[in-house]
């Protein structure tokens, strides 16, 4: 995300958001009342005969509210005009601006941005979950998911020789071993511990061997895909089994972690943190190992709440924890839920009094 403060008290902020991550960041700091400035397209009267034309025009929006559309690369910001063209009278009509990576826009804060936020614009970018490939003999991609968009990181087209060329087979093996190196690459620079291979042939199934002697942790699912590259990704994102295998893994895993807790539960849980507070806490320390997160956590109508979890999720990644994020629309998402809708396993003991000193003099916030 590129940023820049444009006055001194922080009241106005110029960004260019670069990716989908950048999008969903400007999404969660958004509030009704702040300010947008940006261009975008609105029917006005043309000549006298009550016909109307599109035109592009700059407008100053106050924020009413912010839909962010993922996999689409798409932020819409509804408000109110306080300020465009005179010409057209459009003060006090409702308007979108529609925001897209490399779209720049201005936002204001009456009051200022606290710089916790600035700081979070200038940091923001990707947090991957699941490395995605699509491969077949004449294109490839290879992409990261997360639970808020699909980055791509290599879309390209390939020249092998004929089938009947001797030197095809060498070269078949020497793009299996680079697509192979991206994906467990990216794996590794995404945190991701999955990762999905799909294609319309044997490609696929040679690909993820070799993934398979690179990086053995790396759990794989291999999937048919009528075509490789870019569209085979999309293909693949919009098949409901995909969705179904990745809600069934994230689930397991969920299950897993729950299990540990419960365990050290019965040990008297100075390994363990439940809710918002003593997450918060540990986190702040540097001892998440795993975090579980309810969805809807994430997306709280509450500013201050929304905030706080946002920084939990930053602290543990940024110190190498593990995030895991469960919908709640499931039995353990429910399970989560009630213990506060954040659960973490530690890499080591934490007394309960020192996390309750640790949690400072913030306020703390539960789901409800």
């Amino acid at each position: 995300m590129k940023v820049e403060v444009v006055d001194k008290r922080l009241e106005r902020i110029r960004v260019r958001p670069e990716s989908e991550e950048d999008l969903w960041v400007l999404k969660t700091i958004l509030r009704p009342g702040d300010y947008v400035v940006g261009k975008t397209y609105r029917d006005v009267a043309k000549g006298g005969r009550g016909e109307k034309e599109k035109r592009a025009i700059v407008v100053k929006l106050q924020v009413k509210n912010v839909e962010f559309q993922p996999f689409t690369g798409k932020l819409r910001i509804f408000g109110v005009i306080v300020e465009g063209p005179e010409e057209y009278g459009v003060k006090g009509r409702h308007q979108s601006i529609l925001v897209v990576p490399g779209k720049e826009i201005l936002v204001e804060r009456s009051g200022g941005w606290p710089e916790r936020v600035i700081e979070k614009l200038k940091q923001a970018g990707p947090r991957g979950r699941t490395v995605i490939a699509a491969v077949d003999y004449d294109e490839y991609a290879v992409a990261v998911m997360s639970h808020h968009g699909v980055k791509f990181l290599v879309d390209s087209s390939t020249s092998l020789p004929g089938k009947d060329d001797p030197s095809r087979e060498q070269e078949v093996g020497r793009l299996v071993e680079k697509i192979a190196g991206m994906i467990v690459r990216a794996a590794s620079d995404y945190k991701a511990p999955l990762a999905i291979i799909v294609g319309p042939g044997f490609l696929k199934r040679m690909v993820a061997e070799k993934v398979k002697s690179m990086a053995p942790g790396l759990k794989l699912i291999v999937d048919d895909a009528s075509m490789g590259g870019r569209a085979g990704v999309e293909e693949a994102l919009r098949r409901p089994s995909i969705w179904s295998v990745l809600r069934e893994y994230t689930i397991a895993e969920v299950e897993e972690i729950l299990a540990d807790v419960m365990k050290e539960a019965a040990r008297g849980g100075e390994r363990i943190a439940i809710g918002v507070d003593e997450a918060y806490a540990v986190a702040r320390m540097g001892a998440v190992e795993r975090l579980v997160v309810v969805d809807e956590m994430i997306y709280a109508l509450d500013d201050d709440l929304r905030e706080r979890v946002s920084r939990i999720l930053e602290e543990v990644e940024k110190r190498g924890g593990r995030v895991v994020i469960v919908p709640r629309d499931t039995p353990v998402g429910e399970r989560v839920w009630m213990m506060g809708g954040l659960v973490a396993l530690l890499r080591f003991p934490v007394p309960h009094e020192a996390r309750r000193l640790g949690a400072g003099d913030e306020g703390g916030g539960s789901p409800d």
